[in-house]
């Protein structure tokens, strides 16, 4: 069973710690550090903006991967997280690689209750459902799958960039802050995105939310990048 002590905490329960005035450098060097000095499995760090300046905090993650499950194991993956998961008031969320094999061989309804399934099993614990984007083959596709982890219940949608923005990356970032306005689940489901190391690249994705959402919801941290 897992700890009654654990609940879905937010960017305010952590201590933020300023990030401000550090160039690339500095935030390659914060994130090396922090994976040296912690479990990559374990911990990991993020950065949000709070009145346009740039914080990190640090909290336990349990990571589960999914993608190989294939359509003919479907009854099966109703207890990974049962059986994955620790018996550990430290974690705070569970990080889940959606399915993305399992997707294309089921039926919809199918893939929507193997999310149903995860997100019951959480808990208390925050649900965050990892989009292979290098994997995802058009916007349609990113489209239907987000549609589905919203609805699902997740917490959090994480999505892998690079610092080298360009017109596709445009064009997801926009695509999935329309979900979630559309759906009306911007007090309820964030988005995380990881593989950016500079300030700059973090600051044009906070604009490109804030011109589909509202500055409100950037400082409340359901923006958030993941280091």
């Amino acid at each position: 069973m897992m700890s009654s002590s654990v609940y879905q905490k937010i960017a305010s329960d952590f201590q933020l710690l300023s990030l401000q005035e550090r160039d690339k450098e500095c935030l390659v060097s914060l994130f090396n550090d922090h994976k040296v000095n912690h479990s990559e499995q374990d911990t990991t760090c993020y950065v949000v903006f709070k009145q346009h300046q740039p914080y990190y905090y640090s909290l336990n993650k349990h990571r589960v991967e999914v993608s190989s499950i294939s359509g003919s194991e479907v009854s099966d993956t109703t207890s990974i997280l049962l059986s994955d998961v620790p018996n550990d008031s430290a974690v705070v969320e569970v990080e889940v690689e959606f399915p993305l094999a399992l997707y294309r061989s089921v039926l919809r309804h199918d893939i929507f209750n193997v999310l149903l399934s995860l997100k019951e099993q959480c808990g208390h614990y925050t649900l965050n459902l990892r989009l292979p984007l290098n994997e995802i083959v058009s916007e349609y596709e990113l489209n239907d799958i987000a549609k589905l982890c919203i609805v699902a219940g997740a917490d959090n949608l994480t999505l892998v960039l690079d610092d080298a923005f360009n017109e596709q990356q445009n064009a997801y970032i926009t695509l999935l802050s329309n979900l979630l306005k559309r759906f009306f689940v911007t007090d309820s489901c964030g988005l995380i995105y990881a593989g950016l190391t500079t300030l700059p690249a973090m600051e044009r994705v906070v604009a490109l939310s804030k011109d589909v959402l509202d500055e409100e919801w950037v400082e409340e941290a359901f923006l958030k990048f993941e280091c």
